[in-house]
This record gives structure tokens, C-alpha cells and sequence, in this order.
């Protein structure tokens, strides 16, 4: 059918397609006029389904704005290449089969996806698809796919995974084909239109047996790597929120951007020292690191103690506003009542309107008070809290400074002084013929006492170089962190006060006009 498409003129899809083509519309008894009428009303954001079917559609394009649109119909085409479809990101159906599509690709971001058909197109394997978890339905036989045991490996991934068509592919005519998709796929439920016999996936399990243990282990091999990926993922996270990014990697970034390292590598007792090192600088980093995190809960907790109590105070306050909102409220609705009447004197009800007046007029006076005091306890809570985690900050750096910082120079100066003793010693030893098997690299540096103390030196001052780039990093950033988190506070409770008082003068600004309104009405 696609073939023969391509000798007509290609459709290009534009907003009267688009229109002409919504099918929710269809299943709503009304009549044809009414049809037409609606899909002309209707917004582009509010379509939820499209049907493009046998519209001689080359290129996907133009969908712009469908924001709503869950279900998208495009078979029956000549499209080569699935494209721009990647913001609607809502979609749940999506039919592109009976096209000439010949790669899957674009449609990572439609993670919503649950039934999915790309039959009869030139697909050769399955690729791209993995984003797709929630996908429940895939039909994509009638294609060029001819390994079914990469098809297969590629599929036991996807957990939601219960309808598959595969028929019509290369892959189809192998004898073992059924067998396999129902043995490795252990929740697949309909194979190519089929359900599946329970019986069959038992005696398939049976005879797959040990390739299907080989799948399990490397699962379970991969599922292991990814959750250490993770934990390391969740411990770097920890880090960061912590600001503790780089301590656990000082000695790694000392070494790595030690220009020196490729000349004293070549001193016999270097492994062992730089060794010793890695293991010293490893302990300090983990009890700095440990210690720190524990501190961190008390910052959580301030925070927490802090938002509770402003939340607390603004709810207090919020409910004092109501209840004179609504004890007003009550009074002008009797008022009105009571004008309602046809026995009322006009200078009664004249009379009462000014007390109304008065009463709308005491109202903002209560509602600006309340409001005055919230801002005034807003801002002792702000102030307590500044003042309270300010402490804790610097508390973080002082310890940084005096319990990591200090002794990872002073780990780094006896590293130092010690190498210089051991470099005296291996020069004599070098001078008196004492050293055996020498690489002529070695020999060379050796055999250069200048060189190779000026190394040391040169590489000494870079390690401290690092440490007191990444001291001033982290300090820095945690009186800046504190900084940014204070002013944001203070910006938002302004915001909030601003918001508020706009909210009264709006309650008062109508009462106001309400009344004069009804003053009018009393005029002769």
C-alpha cells in the first residue's frame, strides 16, 4: 500500500489535515455538522487523537502544539524516517506501520508510549527503544529482522512487555523461533496473535535451559554493576550536598597533576611511599568525610526546625485574617438582607451602609496589623535561623581547616621530608654501585642529584597547591552556599508580604466599591 502511494503528489501535513483528521470526535453521537463545527473549534493543544491513515504522507512535520495529544495514528503512508514527533510526550498509542521506515529512531523521549506498531516497514533491527519501559504492546512483524536472539536479549529488558508481533520477519521462518520469544520472555503473554500455552513456555524453559542460565547470570552480573553505579551515584550526591566534593579524590588530583611524578616513579622506593601515602590520605578523608555527614543531619534539621516555624506563624496569622474576612463577610450579607426588606426606612439603611463602611474600613486597619506583626515574627524566625545555621557553617569550616585540610599539609610535609631522606640515601647507594637492574631512565635521574631534588621540590608544591586550591573551593563555597540560601529566604518572604497586602487592598478595594454601589442604588 505504501508502494503504491508514492506514485500520487505527497501530503504534507498543516492544520486543515490536522482538523480533518481528529477522531475523538467520531465516537460522540452528533451530527456531521456538528462534527465538522467541533473539529474546527477545538484548540490544537486540547486534541487527543489523530488518525493520518492512507494520506500519502512522506514527512512527519507540523505537529506543533498537540501538547494533549495521547493517540497518533500515521499508517498507510510512504514515510522513510520517524522524525519530529519528540515533544509529544504525552502519547500512549502510536500506529506508524505500512510505511517505509527503515530505522527506529525519535522516539526516546515518548516514555509514555504503551502500544507501539511498526508493521510492514523496512526495519532491520530493534535499536533506540529502551527509554520505552512502560511499553505493553509492540508490533513490528512484516520486517527485515533476522536475528531473533539479539531481538529477543534486546526485549527481556522491557517490563511491561506483553503483546508481541514478530510474524513476517526473516527471523520467523527459524524453527526455533516461537520457542525462544516465549522461553526467554518470561511475562509475554500474546506471540504473534497467539496466547501463549503455559505448558509450551515450561517445555521451551526446559529445553533453553542453559542458554537461559547463561542470560540469567549475565543479568544478574550487569544488575550488580548498575547498583554499584548507583550507590556510587547516591555517595557522590551525598558529597555535593554535603560540600564535600574532591576530598575523597585530593590525592588522586595531587598525583594525577603532578608534572613531576614520570621522573620520581623511577626511584626505587617510590611505589611503596606514594602507597603509604594513598593509605593515610584515605583514612583522614573517610573520618572527615563519615564525621561531616553526621554534622550535615544538624543543618537538616535546622532547616526543618526553621520552615516549621514560619510556616506555623503564617498559618496563625492566616487564620486570624480569614476569621475577620468572614466575620465581615456575615455582617454585609445580613445587611443586605435586611435591604431586601420592603418595610426598611431609607435613612436606616443609609445609616447602615456607613457602619458597613466603617466596619470595611476597621477590617484593613486588623488585616494590616496581623500582617505587620506576621513580618515582624517572619523576620525574628529568619533572623533566630541566620544566626543559628551561621553557627553550624562555621563550625564546617573550622573543621575542614583544623581536621582535614591541616593534616592532609602536614601528611604531604612528612611525605615530603621523608622522600628527600630516602632520595639522600639512594643517591649514595647509586654513587657506591649498590643499586642492581637499573632502567637507564633510572640511571639517568640518578644520576642528576639536582634534577631529582628539584623534582621532589616541584612536585611538593604542587601537591600543596592542591590542597589549598580545594580548602579555598570549599570554603568559599559554603559561605556562599549560605549567603544564596539566606537571600533566596529573605527574597521569598518579601514576595510573600508583597502578595499579601496586594490580596488586602483587593478584599477592601471590592467591599468598598460594593457599598458605594449600594449607596447609589438608595439615591433618589
Amino acid at each position: 500500500m505504501a508502494q503504491a502511494l508514492e506514485l500520487a503528489e505527497p501530503n504534507v501535513i498543516d492544520e486543515e489535515l490536522i482538523r480533518n483528521c481528529i477522531t475523538t470526535v467520531e465516537e460522540i453521537s452528533i451530527s456531521e455538522d456538528k462534527k465538522r463545527e467541533f473539529k474546527q473549534e477545538t484548540a490544537l493543544e486540547d486534541i487527543q487523537a489523530l488518525t493520518f491513515s492512507f494520506q500519502n504522507i512522506l514527512k512527519i512535520d507540523n505537529l506543533h502544539g498537540l501538547l494533549s495529544l495521547v493517540k497518533l495514528q500515521l499508517d498507510n503512508n510512504i514515510i522513510e524516517k520517524i522524525e519530529n514527533i519528540s515533544h509529544l510526550t504525552n502519547l500512549e498509542w502510536l500506529d506508524l506501520s505500512f510505511n517505509n521506515i527503515g530505522t527506529i529512531e525519535g522516539l526516546e523521549s515518548l516514555i509514555k508510549l504503551t502500544d507501539l506498531s511498526l508493521f510492514n516497514n523496512r526495519i532491520e533491527r530493534l535499536k533506540n527503544l529502551q527509554t520505552l519501559t512502560n511499553l505493553n504492546c509492540l508490533s513490528i512483524g512484516n520486517n527485515q529482522i533476522t536475528d531473533v536472539v539479539n531481538a529477543i536479549h534486546y526485549l527481556r529488558p522491557f517490563p511491561n512487555l506483553r503483546i508481541l508481533n514478530m510474524q513476517g520477519n526473516p527471523c520467523s521462518k527459524d524453527p526455533e523461533y516461537h520457542m525462544r520469544i516465549i522461553a526467554h520472555l518470561k511475562d509475554i503473554v500474546y506471540v504473534d496473535y497467539r496466547l501463549v500455552d503455559p505448558d509450551q513456555v515450561q517445555s521451551a524453559r526446559e529445553h533453553f535451559q542453559d542458554e537461559l542460565f547463561e542470560v540469567y547470570e549475565e543479568e544478574k552480573r550487569k544488575a550488580e554493576e548498575m547498583q554499584k553505579v548507583e550507590e556510587l551515584h547516591q555517595r557522590q550526591q551525598q558529597l555535593k550536598d554535603a560540600n564535600l566534593e574532591g576530598i575523597n579524590t585530593l590525592l588522586d588530583e595531587m598525583l594525577k597533576d603532578d608534572t613531576e611524578q614520570e621522573k620520581l616513579k623511577n626511584l626505587t622506593f617510590w611505589p611503596e611511599v606514594i602507597d603509604e601515602l594513598q593509605h593515610e590520605f584515605r583514612l583522614l578523608s573517610e573520618e572527615f568525610i563519615e564525621n561531616t555527614i553526621k554534622e550535615n543531619v544538624k543543618k537538616e534539621n535546622e532547616r526543618s526546625v526553621f520552615e516549621n516555624a514560619l510556616n506555623r506563624n503564617r498559618e496563625e496569622k492566616d487564620e486570624a485574617s480569614i476569621s475577620l474576612v468572614h466575620k465581615f463577610n456575615l455582617k454585609k450579607k445580613h445587611l443586605i438582607r435586611q435591604l431586601e426588606e420592603d418595610n426598611i426606612r431609607e435613612e436606616e439603611a443609609v445609616a447602615y451602609l456607613k457602619e458597613l463602611q466603617e466596619s470595611n474600613l476597621e477590617l484593613n486597619d486588623d488585616l494590616l496589623e496581623i500582617e505587620l506583626r506576621q513580618m515582624e515574627d517572619d523576620d525574628q524566625i529568619l533572623s533566630d535561623f541566620e544566626r543559628r545555621y551561621g553557627d553550624l557553617v562555621n563550625k564546617f569550616v573550622e573543621s575542614a581547616q583544623n581536621e582535614f585540610f591541616s593534616k592532609a599539609r602536614e601528611l604531604e610535609n612528612n611525605f615530603y621530608q621523608n622522600s628527600l631522606r630516602m632520595i639522600q640515601e639512594e643517591l649514595e647507594h647509586f654513587a657506591a654501585g649498590q643499586l642492581d637492574e637499573l632502567t637507564p631512565e633510572a640511571a639517568m635521574v640518578l644520576g642528576d642529584k639536582e634534577l631529582i631534588l628539584a623534582s621532589m621540590n616541584t612536585s611538593h608544591d604542587i601537591h600543596l597547591g592542591k590542597i589549598d586550591g580545594l580548602e579555598d573551593k570549599i570554603v568559599t563555597n559554603e559561605r556562599k552556599n549560605f549567603h544564596s540560601m539566606m537571600e533566596k529566604d529573605r527574597k521569598d518572604s518579601v514576595k510573600r508580604d508583597r502578595s499579601r497586602i496586594t490580596e488586602i487592598g483587593a478584599i477592601i478595594s471590592r467591599n468598598k466599591h460594593e457599598i458605594e454601589e449600594l449607596l447609589r442604588e438608595m439615591e433618589p
